[in-house]
């Protein structure tokens, strides 16, 4: 029982007298000390590092400490940090009376009296936690791990196989179907293990803007990679079907030389960043989802740092002509080079830009609404409004309330007649998504029953049947975890069945046929908020835009496609008053 307590907390030294787990016993050191025989547990004799053991202190200890070696700056204010930096530079530095035969060095003198404010503590042997680390890992497999996962050891999962094995969470019932061994031997998993816990180093650092320490992170990868390659058979990784391959060690390991893209442009190092664009996008076997992201940053290095034009038109064509590449980064592409073509510098390039096979979208209507700018928002990210109290929708009406664009953009299409209105993005078209293919999803023969599914709804299915299919799902699954549905999303069935009878079949058949396609790249980019009218069951689709933002290339794709499919579209910016805004 304590190894488990201790497993989900942090992995680091814990004090003994902070352990407090009454259930387990009122005394744990005898329970630490079977712990410690056993090779399961480590006590302060392993604690050796500086560092450590000055964690472990509180700030009045360490304040103390830092007085008993005169460390100046130990004033009432001093921040604990301050003291544990002071007290590991002191350490580093060389003591004369360490020269003598038998004289400790300053730092092995703070050590021992650190380690005696400390007292009792404990750490998980770390070879036997990366045993159950990796049990966890393949029990609930997964392409990345969260900092909290590694620092916690699985937390997480842990609590989720908890909630399941007392009923409190639910998944659905399917078939597996284990066509691929995944991972041949238990080297593979463990080589796999440790490629993700490099790829989330990677990631930790770039978080905290950590530069050069995330190059050095990368550069070690990268060269494991390489010699991973050269000493190991990976061919059998090539014949896993691609929701497959993201579980492999050439998967995760193509994922950090593509973080290191970035790392590179951070640190300006554009020639280097291209070669690995270059030596990314000559194999297809890892992250094709990533190619079109990989042309596009290619041809901005050639073009804008590089000064490669002719090159850049190169990559630029490419990216078009690459089966791989998804529609939101061709429109990206296309759009690079309609933007070279109107600069007079590019003009001897115009035959070449001119040849580049085209993409095509259509705008759909513009709408701009006024808001109050909230005064002291700076530093809380998106632009945040004020906005009257509406009645209508059960709020004390006289008073302001601090409110997002989404929020504004809502409260205006209220005051045109649609009574409900949800802001979810995608998860409300993946909600009903999920919803009506959820009999499909789970079981056998997929893409037939698709079809089947398409045609009848598509063929002028009645609003009651429509309703009624939807309702037969929602008894039956209510409450289980899946990621698609957000079972938050609607306040009640009846809630998503008047959304359903706005939207109707035809359109939803398009829709659902769409996303089941590409789900992937069709998740990202749907409108911001859904907005319908139950008197008349008329329904808008609508992207809201706050002040200096602008639609991305999978956006502005999405909303021609569902104009296409019969949707109300719009895109609604919201402007701070007094300032200039948009065309309506």
């Amino acid at each position: 029982m304590l190894y488990v307590r201790l497993f989900q907390r942090k992995f680091k030294w814990l004090p003994v007298n902070k352990l407090d787990y009454a259930e387990i016993g009122s005394d744990l050191k005898p329970v630490t000390e079977e712990l410690v025989n056993g090779g399961f547990i480590q006590a302060e004799k392993d604690l050796q590092e500086l560092g450590e053991v000055l964690d472990l202190l509180p700030a009045p200890e360490l304040k103390s400490l830092a007085k008993t070696f005169h460390l100046g700056g130990c004033g009432s204010g001093t921040q604990k940090q301050q003291l544990v930096e002071g007290l590991l530079r002191l350490g580093k530095q060389r003591s004369l009376f360490a020269l003598a035969p038998g004289q400790s060095s300053t730092g092995a003198v703070i050590l021992k009296r650190a380690k005696h404010l400390a007292g009792p503590c404990v750490r998980l042997c770390r070879e036997a936690r990366a045993v159950f680390s990796r049990l966890l890992l393949l029990f609930s497999l997964t392409d990345t791990l969260e900092e909290e996962e590694m620092g916690s050891g699985g937390h997480g999962q842990l609590y989720t196989i908890l909630l399941v094995n007392s009923g409190r969470l639910a998944f659905p019932s399917y078939t597996v179907q284990r066509m691929a061994r995944l991972f041949r031997d238990r080297d593979d998993l463990i080589r796999y293990e440790a490629a993700i816990c490099s790829l989330q180093e990677v990631i930790t650092a770039m978080q905290a803007g950590c530069w050069e320490d995330a190059l050095g992170l990368y550069t070690s990868a990268k060269a494991t990679w390489q010699e991973l390659k050269q000493t190991c058979d990976l061919s059998y990784e090539e014949q896993l079907p691609v929701f497959l391959r993201c579980f492999t060690v050439g998967w995760t390991y193509t994922r950090i030389l593509s973080r290191g893209v970035e790392i590179l442009q951070r640190l300006r190092r554009y020639e280097d960043s291209v070669e690995v664009l270059k030596t990314l996008l000559a194999q297809s076997v890892y992250c094709p989802d990533s190619r079109g992201r990989w042309w596009d940053r290619l041809a901005l290095n050639l073009q804008q740092h590089l000064k490669l034009h002719e090159e850049a038109i190169g990559a630029i064509r490419d990216g078009l002509s690459d089966p791989l590449v998804r529609t939101g980064h061709q429109l990206s592409l296309h759009q690079r080079a309609a933007r070279m073509r109107e600069l007079t510098r590019f003009k001897k390039f115009h035959r070449l830009l001119r040849d580049l096979p085209a993409v095509h979208v259509q705008d759909v209507t513009h709408v701009t609404i006024r808001g109050q700018l909230f005064p002291h928002a700076g530093g809380m990210g998106k632009s945040v409004f004020l906005r009257a109290e509406d009645e209508s929708a059960g709020e004390e009406p006289g008073t302001m309330v601090m409110c997002s664009v989404e929020d504004l953009a809502l409260a205006h299409y209220r005051q045109l007649g649609f009574d409900q209105g949800i802001h979810g993005e995608g998860s409300t078209f993946s909600t009903l998504f999920g919803l009506l293919m959820w009999d499909i999803i789970f079981m056998d023969g997929v893409i037939g029953l698709i079809v089947c599914l398409m045609v009848f709804l598509i063929n002028g299915v009645s609003l009651e049947t429509l309703q009624a299919l939807l309702a037969d799902v929602w008894w039956a699954v209510e409450g289980r975890v899946c990621s698609l549905v957000n079972w938050e999303r609607f306040s009640s069935l009846q809630h998503a069945q008047s959304l359903v009878a706005c939207l109707r079949g035809h359109f939803i058949s398009r829709l659902v046929l769409r996303m089941a396609k590409d789900y992937r790249h069709c998740r990202a980019g749907l409108p911001d908020l859904v907005v319908w009218n139950t008197s008349n069951n008329t329904c808008k689709l609508v992207e809201v835009k706050g002040p200096n933002d602008r639609l991305s290339q999978k956006q502005q794709i999405w909303l021609d496609e569902l104009r296409k499919m019969g949707a109300d579209v719009e895109v609604c910016h919201v402007t701070a008053i007094g300032s200039r805004g948009h065309l309506s």
